[in-house]
């Protein structure tokens, strides 16, 4: 039985971990930059523009409650977005590749991993994992799913 560091194992289906760590940490930057605006004493617009931060930081919060599930028995991923939205499904017949992108300014900002799927001949597109600085844990995302789905490198 194989161990992994980004996926748990629940029988034959695997879930992604969520990067809560990350998550939550920019989410409670933005708060506290929210709360920083809200505070001082700034104009009308400086604190309205600061609601939209704390919106951004919902946003992060729900995004850690999304799960991503592969079951290697169907042959099946299953992707919910937020708790409140239903699951789209997909088969391993629709996965076409895995996509690492970055940004970079001197160094690597913001690195993401996406899996392309094809489904009714539309493309989507599942996020993975998202870093900062650093490309690695990208590759090791994409090399465990590949190994689940049992894909050869």
């Amino acid at each position: 039985m194989q161990s992994f560091k980004y996926f748990t194992r629940e029988g034959n289906v695997y879930i992604k971990k969520n990067q809560t760590v990350l998550y939550y940490g920019l989410a409670i930057l933005l708060f506290a930059l929210m709360a920083f605006v809200l505070l001082s004493k700034n104009n009308p617009g400086a604190k309205a523009s600061s609601i939209l931060l704390g919106l951004a930081g919902v946003v992060l919060l729900l995004r850690t409650t999304g799960k991503l599930r592969i079951d290697a028995t169907t042959h099946t991923i299953s992707m919910q977005p937020v708790f409140f939205m239903r699951p789209n499904e997909f088969r391993f017949e629709d996965f076409r590749n895995f996509v690492i992108s970055r940004q970079t300014f001197i160094i690597t900002m913001n690195a993401t991993a996406t899996m392309e799927l094809e489904k009714h001949g539309k493309r989507k597109v599942i996020f993975l994992h998202q870093t900062m600085f650093v490309t690695k844990p990208l590759q090791q995302v994409t090399d465990e799913l590949a190994t689940i789905m049992g894909i050869e490198n």
